[in-house]
C-alpha cells in the first residue's frame, strides 16, 4: 500500500511539474500579447514606446488615452485607472510595439494606453 501511495505521489508531482513548465513556456511565448497589451515600455520626454501593434490594429495617427493605475485597496477594487493624458501614434515599429508622441497631459513608463473610440 506504502508503494502504490509513493507512487501515486510521484505521479503527481511529475504530472505537476509538466504543466508548471508548460505554463511558463506558454507565457513566455504570449507575454507581449497577454500581459503587456497597452503598457507604456519606455518614455522619454514627449516620446514614448507603447506595446501595441500592427497586430492590434494599431495605425499612424491613433489617439491613444493614457491611465495611470491607481493602487487603491483595501477597498473592494483595489485598484483603479486614472486618465492622464493622450498620445498620438507616430511610428508602427512591428506587430507588438509603436512609438507615439503625448498630445495632452502625461504619459509615463508603465501607464496603459486604450484607444479613443469614436463616440
Amino acid at each position: 500500500m506504502m508503494n502504490r501511495n509513493m507512487s501515486l505521489k510521484n505521479s503527481l508531482a511529475s504530472t505537476l511539474a509538466t504543466f508548471i513548465v508548460f505554463l511558463m513556456f506558454s507565457c513566455a511565448t504570449f507575454y507581449p500579447g497577454c500581459i503587456m497589451k497597452g503598457t507604456i515600455i519606455e518614455a522619454s520626454g514627449s516620446e514614448v514606446y507603447l506595446c501595441i501593434g500592427s497586430r492590434d490594429g494599431a495605425s499612424v495617427g491613433q489617439e491613444l488615452d493614457v491611465y495611470e493605475i491607481i493602487q487603491t485597496k483595501p477597498t473592494p477594487t483595489p485598484f483603479r485607472r486614472v486618465l492622464v493624458g493622450k498620445v498620438k501614434i507616430i511610428e508602427i515599429i512591428d506587430e507588438h510595439f509603436a512609438k507615439a508622441k503625448v498630445v495632452s497631459g502625461k504619459a509615463e513608463k508603465d501607464d496603459i494606453v486604450e484607444l479613443i473610440r469614436p463616440k
